[in-house]
């Protein structure tokens, strides 16, 4: 195995892992108050909900109206569609049917919505996990032609993750009570990049199928956009004090908008 193979898998490994570094943030917040969980949710909710609009969505869209793609079906709004639906029905089964948890009593709430802060944490953790598959891939193949720019690359989805990283952890520890699980979830949610880097490495030689790519792409889409409307911002208005849900939500917007920014700017 050759030397800048090993350099480019080490670079794309500590950038997926900077998601533990937005959990370890959380983690140092000793707060057991219900209104920093509801900031945490709408954070979380922001962050998916940018993430899904501004990234996954667009991209999904003009990969589908590639001149290369191999279409399902001629239109590339209704392959979107159909793909994003899938995503949605798959995120509500996997919320209905995931299995139930031992959960923490630290907070003063009902078994059944600690249920639903469990469950959407892994489902968070799950979409991300998908979605920076690809990241992995790019990373790599930036990192193995050109050390310079992959470096500056890998800096700024570092800087990506770790709100990631917060997003996953904070319903993982307000539910379950444990900072080994918070750092275990995010940690396999960032582990796949590096799983990407090798992916690309070992199989990737003409890149993956444009039509796969765009259908992976919107079904993550529409994952993140049901979990944050239908799961997310529902609890975290019933915890609301005041004004969390709208100032977590604008939080989580802009601190993910600008880490895209900077990954965009490179």
């Amino acid at each position: 195995m050759d030397k800048a193979f090993l350099i480019a898998f080490s670079i794309t490994l500590l950038a997926g892992l900077s998601t533990v570094f937005g959990s370890f943030i959380v983690l140092f917040n000793k707060s057991q108050k219900t209104s920093w969980l509801s900031f945490s949710m709408s954070f979380a909710a922001g962050v998916m909900l940018y993430i899904s609009f501004v990234e996954i969505i667009p991209d999904s869209i003009h990969v589908f109206k590639g001149e290369h793609t191999s279409f399902f079906i001629s239109n590339a709004y209704i392959n979107f569609a159909l793909f994003f639906l899938i995503g949605c029905g798959l995120a509500l089964f996997l919320e209905k049917v995931f299995p139930d948890h031992k959960i923490s009593e630290k907070i003063s709430s009902g078994i059944s919505t600690k249920r639903k802060i469990y469950r959407s944490g892994v489902l968070i953790a799950i979409s991300l996990a998908i979605h920076n598959f690809p990241e992995g891939i790019i990373t790599f193949m930036e990192c193995y032609t050109n050390l310079f720019s992959g470096l500056a690359l890998a800096l700024a989805i570092a800087l990506h993750n770790i709100p990631e990283g917060m997003s996953i952890s904070v319903p993982i520890l307000h539910a379950t009570g444990s900072k080994k699980k918070a750092i275990l979830y995010t940690a396999l949610s960032g582990i796949t990049e590096p799983i990407g880097a090798i992916f690309c490495y070992m199989l990737i030689k003409d890149g993956i199928q444009p039509f796969t790519e765009a259908a992976l792409m919107s079904g993550v889409g529409g994952i993140m956009v049901f979990i944050s409307i239908f799961v997310l911002m529902p609890l975290s208005m019933q915890y609301k004090v005041n004004r969390q849900p709208l100032f977590g939500f604008i939080t989580g917007c802009v601190i993910i908008g600008l880490s895209i920014f900077l990954m965009d700017s490179l």
